[in-house]
């Protein structure tokens, strides 16, 4: 005979069915191009797991799970993450009618999966809710599902700007006793943005096993519109390969830009691509207070014979010309500083001879 669950698991048990009643959708108005591009989810296993495992489940690769985690393509998808930390998922968002959903994880009904709701419980830690699941697959009894089938899994995301900025939309999954304020510090944001891209007016309203929409600084690139990676954007901390491999990038804390360069030991790539003067992708050249870069522009993919055809464009970061005093090429060279210091030094002498004549 089987014994009723202790009162304390029922209780949390309605907790997160509270917690999931609400719709985890984004907002997500992104249109075009832009309204495909790479999020992220948070993910906290119920139990001790490896990040293999996890990759299977999201339906990612283990190196762009390893990349995202900061952690070396070297590492084992045998390594060991233990229960309730946390692991970031890249995942593909896609934007339609105002709300963003991921696209591509699919999940197989195992034994012991007992409806919907253990599903998003158990299996995706809250990052979804039991109604979208149902939704999305149109299963009119969300409590009816057999082993072997296949569930699409919308997870929440969002490809918009924040404040005018390029961000990464993580879905975080708020933790006990957590408060808008110390979500906001953690991820170096403003509570204020946190309300407003989670439409609350309360901070108090902040509920326990919510999924928040939190955004990520992200770095700049120059990526085109026509390229097959347009949209990857990365936040600080976390790597990429794209170019099918073939080009790696990271994201700078110090500069906020993407620092790619060609991959090593891909046999496969073509030949570097290189900008004017003779500069690989990633390398640069400095002019007075001005540092060009060969930046990477995207890829295409052609025949099958010409495989990858990756583009690079020189950038020009002029920030040290007004941080450090320096000039760019071809200026006056701080000519027009000092001519403004005499002009003001004149003037004072001038009034000083007025001031006198009044003595």
């Amino acid at each position: 005979m089987r014994t009723a669950p202790p009162p304390l698991v029922l209780l949390l048990l309605l907790l997160l069915g509270l917690a999931s009643a609400a719709s985890a959708a984004f907002t997500c108005n992104a249109t075009g191009v832009a309204a495909t591009c790479r999020s992220l989810v948070g993910f906290k296993p119920a139990q001790n797991t490896t990040y293999g495992a996890i990759a299977s489940l999201f339906q990612v690769s283990n190196s762009s799970l390893f990349s995202a985690n900061g952690l070396l393509l070297t590492a084992s998808a045998d390594g060991a993450v233990a229960a309730g930390s946390t692991v970031r998922v890249p995942i593909r968002c896609r934007c339609a009618n105002g709300t963003g959903r991921s696209t591509g994880t699919v999940y197989t009904v195992q034994n012991g999966d007992v409806g919907l709701y253990n599903i998003t419980v158990a299996r995706f830690s809250n990052l979804t809710t039991y109604q979208e699941i149902g939704e999305v697959n149109q299963l009119p009894d969300v409590n009816k599902i057999v082993v072997g089938q296949e569930l699409r899994i919308p997870l929440p995301c969002s490809c918009d700007d924040v404040d005018g900025a390029e961000v990464v939309h993580l879905a975080h999954v708020v933790a006990p006793e957590s408060s808008v304020e110390s979500i906001a510090t953690e991820f170096g944001t403003k509570a204020s943005t946190l309300l407003r891209l989670n439409g609350m007016s309360d901070p108090k309203a902040l509920m326990a096993y919510q999924v928040l929409d939190v955004p990520l600084h992200a770095c700049s690139s120059s990526i085109t519109n026509n390229s097959l990676d347009y949209g990857l954007r990365l936040a600080s901390g976390s790597y990429a390969t794209t170019a099918n491999g073939c080009i790696t990038c990271n994201c700078s804390a110090t500069t906020y830009r993407l620092d790619c360069h060609q991959s090593v030991g891909q046999s496969q790539c073509p030949a570097a691509a290189t900008c004017p003067g003779g500069l690989f992708i990633g390398n640069t050249s400095t002019s007075g207070c001005e540092v060009q870069t060969c930046s990477y522009a995207g890829y295409t993919n052609t025949s099958a014979a010409a495989g990858t055809n990756i583009s690079s464009i020189i950038t020009t970061d002029r920030t040290k010309c007004s941080s450090d005093g320096g000039s760019p090429p071809g200026s006056d060279g701080g000519l027009g500083l000092l001519r403004g210091f005499k002009w003001s030094a004149a003037l004072v002498f001038l009034h000083m001879i007025w001031l006198s004549s009044l003595q």
